[in-house]
């Protein structure tokens, strides 16, 4: 017993001392808190006019939206606060880049002033900086729509009226030019967030095993708190929880860092580097980080980013020495749309395409253009003839311009001589050719002077956009030229498709400002009908539009077609009806329902009154419901004009009302090849593969089944679920500029922008996407196994389960082909040197199937599907993480890129062990129990002692007591005679009490 207690005894304090350590390392955090297919080689033209010349960007378009009030005092702004960006953005970039040359483009709305010039190829739907009232009710946040992939530039920035003129507004997010710099690095350059986004983690396991706040450069001082100051709990892996945040020292000396970090800290003004710039070494790039730069752009720095695009690659555009780098500004004002109709009138558009053509342009001039726009009409063979000068469009001059479309194909085919043809229609215009739009439509190649290179040098000097469709594999390739020059998109028409329908409302709602006045595709299709057969199918009206419902039929033949509309009440529309409308001239049939229409499902019927088969186009065309509101809008875009594979092609759908995402809706698009053949596409909003961002309203997919040499088009079709797609109010399409603490809390912002789903109940869209062309004889037949499955980029570890000694990994199955298909097997590595792993992926241990607790390496799931690896790890604890990397293979050995690291700490961050509380009960126990037994032994020994004493004293008891009695006789004794006995039975007794402590 004694060497029990003595044993427990001497080790008592050790035990103690290792459970007070590892409380210590369960509440602190770690003393140090203090190539790929992430994008295309080819950089996409997003049809802006930006280009960086001389160190200055010029032709920098800023578009104010019709919907804003005029208010001079926005211009005012817009200037005092580019001026300062551009100083900022000299300071920032080395002294590379500033703006030289900006552009303002006034609402047509808005007052006219002598201040204003003509508008000429700037548009809104191509400027890079939009200033628009916000959607929904998500404030004034300043942010880029990003669907791209890194290095590759944005879409739009996207700043509002009340941002602009209320600096209290703004000082959420800090100041302008370090805002608006961080905006401009999504736009241009391509990158991404260096700050823990909403659903990221805030902190990670560091490749020394220490747990580390998510930030550009380590050296940026902090500490881990929750929004209220509170210290933050742990979790078994050493983690703080989902409560926690790093609190930057932002006024701390010694560091830099990136902007695309946290803009308002004051001593970040630049972008980090893989190796320090200036004097800061605390600028060094944090490439461990699980932010969205170092996942999307494969860990490389901002710096590495920038000089890999075009604006500073290969040492352009080097230090300059520039006093005063300030911008020049221009004022445009938009007038009404003046559009030349350029088509095709050779021999071999004769017949059905002619036919058409005709019913396309009828459809245009009667119900796409809005009254007071202006029309002029070219026709090109051989030649060329002006067949109506710019004409305003209304009741009283629609009928005359029909009768001036053409009837008649004959002749060669000399497209140069059209475009030359248009340029002088807008010549005659009171405000010029400048700002001027042609839409040229052509089946044929050149095979007559003036070719498209002729004019090619008016074409880029007039100032216009030049939007172009081809029918037919015969167009001549140079066609789109025209439309690269100048910002126009390209489209491609087969004989069975709806595409020049399709095309003539793209191309009218995209010049649209206002998105209250948009009319949308309901329905579109082109289809064959037998002899007296009839043809049925149902469409849906939802509850966001109705307005303005219109439905557009097209005949191929003579005898033409009867059409019956049945409404979701049962009410009958025929020709009997007075919304009924036949024109055998253009072989179209139209219905305008003249109040809103209802909600639910439409039917119609066409029947075939020919005695052969004829095809027949069907477009269904409405407005938002209710006058001023925003409809559903689906707008889709190749990421490509030009493929050369391996080119990773990518498709973007975006699916929104005004600037608020619509989710968890379905999108299929059907991609019409050169072959002949349709490919069916299922793009995706999960934020994998194609897709940056999840549930922003915006869905991808790449597509890699070319067929051949030539035009690629696509229609898409946008189908919600009723129970499951939602309007995300509190959402946007894009990602926004992380807010200051100081002004306040991030949380507040969170819960503020806490996305809302309102359903959107049933509807469908259908929507045009342009085409593209594959330009290579070898690689676009589609025969050779060219794509690898994509880069995984969601590879993630959890910490190193003590006690099984196991990490489990999670990620997105990718695909054989990018992310179709199913890849072939995978092949893990582990290392625990992050760097190493990094550069060398080969250099890591190989995961062999020995290893695996869980999962197959050889049996990949179906693309998008998430796996699940459980891997067998050395039994030792330290202080180091595991890191660990994937790469997919195919069928045919092609290898994805290295996926991103993912790192897994060997420290214990347990709390204190279960066991340590029942050994320390039992010590006690066991001390108590001793002391008790030492105590009992004690008082019998006392016992013992004291009888005998008695005994003494029994011999002399009358003479004590008679000492002790007082003089008067009085039997009482003395107070304090037997004091001394009551308290050492008071002791006892004491002693005995169950809370008695030793």
């Amino acid at each position: 017993m004694a060497s029990c207690i003595h044993c427990i005894s001497s080790n008592l304090p050790r035990i103690l001392l290792i459970g007070l350590y590892s409380f210590a390392i369960y509440l602190t955090p770690s003393s140090t808190a203090q190539s790929n297919d992430s994008g295309n080689s080819a950089q996409k033209d997003t049809r802006s006019l930006v280009t960086l010349q001389n160190n200055g960007y010029t032709n920098l378009v800023i578009a104010i939206n019709e919907r804003v009030p005029e208010d001079p005092n926005l211009i005012t702004r817009i200037k005092q606060i580019f001026e300062s960006t551009s100083k900022f953005l000299y300071k920032a970039t080395n002294q590379r880049a500033y703006f030289n040359d900006i552009r303002i483009i006034i609402p047509e709305s808005w007052s006219d002033s002598d201040t204003y010039q003509p508008i000429q190829n700037e548009r809104y739907d191509i400027s890079d900086v939009r200033i628009d009232l916000p959607s929904d009710n998500f404030g004034d946040l300043p942010y880029t729509n990003k669907p791209t992939p890194c290095g590759v530039p944005g879409l739009y920035i996207h700043l509002t009226p009340n941002y602009l003129t209320d600096d209290d507004i703004a000082g959420k997010f800090g100041d302008y030019d370090r805002v608006l710099v961080h905006e401009w690095g999504h736009y241009r350059w391509g990158v991404f967030d260096e700050y823990p986004l909403p659903g990221m983690s805030h902190f990670y396991a560091a490749s020394n095993g220490d747990i580390e706040a998510v930030r550009c450069v380590l050296a940026i001082p902090g500490v881990p708190a929750t929004e209220s100051g509170e210290a933050c709990r742990y979790n078994n892996n050493g983690l703080p929880d989902a409560n926690c945040r790093f609190v930057d020292d932002r006024f701390a000396d010694g560091y830099t860092g990136s902007l695309m970090y946290k803009q308002f800290l004051p001593r970040i003004t630049t972008f980090c580097e893989a190796d320090p710039i200036g004097p800061y070494v605390g600028n060094v790039h944090n490439r461990e980080a699980p932010n969205r730069q170092n996942i999307l752009c494969d860990g490389r720095s901002i710096w590495e980013v920038l000089l890999d695009h075009v604006d500073f690659k290969d040492n352009a555009n080097p230090p300059s020495d520039m006093e005063d780098p300030l911008p020049t500004f221009t004022l445009v004002k938009k007038y009404n749309t003046r559009l030349v109709l350029v088509l095709d009138m050779s021999g071999s558009m004769e017949g059905e395409r002619l036919r058409q053509l005709r019913q396309a342009a009828s459809n245009l001039i009667l119900n796409i253009l809005r009254d007071g726009e202006e029309l002029g009409i070219v026709s090109f063979s051989g030649g060329s003839r002006i067949l109506a000068y710019l004409t305003v469009v209304g009741d009283d001059t629609k009928d005359d311009l029909l009768n001036k479309l053409p009837s008649r194909a004959d002749g060669a085919t000399s497209i140069g001589a059209g475009v030359a043809r248009g340029l002088e229609v807008l010549k005659s215009s009171s405000n010029g050719v400048a700002g001027g739009r042609m839409l040229v439509i052509t089946d044929g190649d050149e095979n007559t002077t003036p070719y498209i290179a002729d004019i090619l040098n008016n074409v880029k000097a007039a100032g216009i956009r030049i939007d172009t469709i081809a029918i037919g594999t015969e167009a001549s390739q140079e066609l789109e030229v025209l439309a690269a020059v100048t910002g126009g998109t390209s489209y491609y028409h087969t004989n069975t498709s709806n595409t020049l329908n399709e095309a003539f409302g793209e191309l009218t709602r995209n010049s649209q400002d206002d998105s209250t006045k948009v009319t949308v595709d309901l329905y579109s299709k082109s289809v064959d009908i037998a002899p007296a057969a009839k043809y049925q199918d149902i469409f849906l009206v939802d509850s966001n539009i109705g307005r303005n419902t219109q439905f557009n039929f097209g005949y191929s033949l003579d005898e033409g077609v009867d059409v019956i509309v049945t409404s979701p009440s049962g009410s009958i529309i025929d020709k009997s009806s007075a919304e009924y409308s036949k024109d055998d001239r253009f072989g179209s049939l139209q219905i305008k329902l003249e109040e809103v229409a209802e909600v639910g499902e439409w039917k119609f019927e066409i029947e075939n009154l020919a005695s052969e088969e004829q095809l027949v186009t069907v477009t269904v065309q409405s407005q938002s419901r209710e006058e001023g509101d925003e409809p559903i809008v689906t707008n889709a875009r190749w990421g490509l004009d030009d493929v050369t594979p391996p080119d990773n092609q990518m498709l973007y759908v975006t699916v929104a009302k005004g600037y608020t995402p619509v989710i968890n809706t379905q999108v299929e698009a059907s991609v019409a090849m050169p072959s002949g053949d349709d490919v069916r596409l299922v793009l995706e909003d999960n934020g994998i593969g194609a897709d940056i961002t999840s549930n922003d309203g915006i869905y991808s997919t790449f597509f890699t089944e070319f067929g051949g040499i030539g035009r690629y088009s696509v229609q898409v079709n946008v189908q919600s679920d009723a129970s499951n797609t939602y309007i995300a109010s509190g959402s946007i399409v894009g990602i926004g500029a992380v807010v200051d603490p100081d002004f306040v809390s991030s949380k507040q912002v969170e819960d503020n922008t806490q996305t809302r789903h309102v359903s959107t109940g049933v509807f469908q869209r259908i929507t045009n996407g342009g085409s593209f062309t594959c330009n290579s004889q070898d690689d676009c037949t589609g025969t050779k196994d060219i794509y690898p499955p994509s880069r995984i980029t969601d590879l993630v570890a959890d910490s190193v389960h003590i006690g099984s000694f196991t990490v489990e990994i999670t990620f997105t199955a990718p695909g054989d082909d990018l992310t179709n298909g199913k890849a072939t097997y995978y092949e893990i590595r582990m290392g625990t040197n992050f760097t190493q792993l990094y550069e060398d992926f080969a250099a890591g241990d190989n995961i062999t199937e020995l290893q695996l607790v869980k999962g197959d390496l050889a049996t990949p799931k179906p693309s998008g599907s998430r796996e699940l690896f459980v891997i067998k790890v050395p039994e030792i604890i330290g202080d180091f993480s595991y890191v660990f990397a994937v790469v997919a293979f195919d069928d045919g050995g092609n290898q994805s890129p290295r996926s991103n690291l993912a790192t897994s700490t060997a420290r214990d961050y347990r709390k204190p062990i279960s066991y340590l509380l029942p050994v320390l009960l039992g010590v006690g126990l066991f001390v108590l129990v001793v002391l008790l037994i030492i105590c009992i032994v004690f008082i019998v020994c006392r016992r013992s002692k004291r009888t005998e004493e008695d005994v003494e004293r029994s011999k002399t008891k009358t003479k004590v007591v008679t000492t002790s009695l007082p003089d008067n006789g009085n039997d009482t004794p003395k107070p304090g005679v037997n004091v001394r006995m009551q308290v050492e039975f008071m002791e006892k007794q004491a002693f005995l009490q169950p809370d008695h402590a030793v």
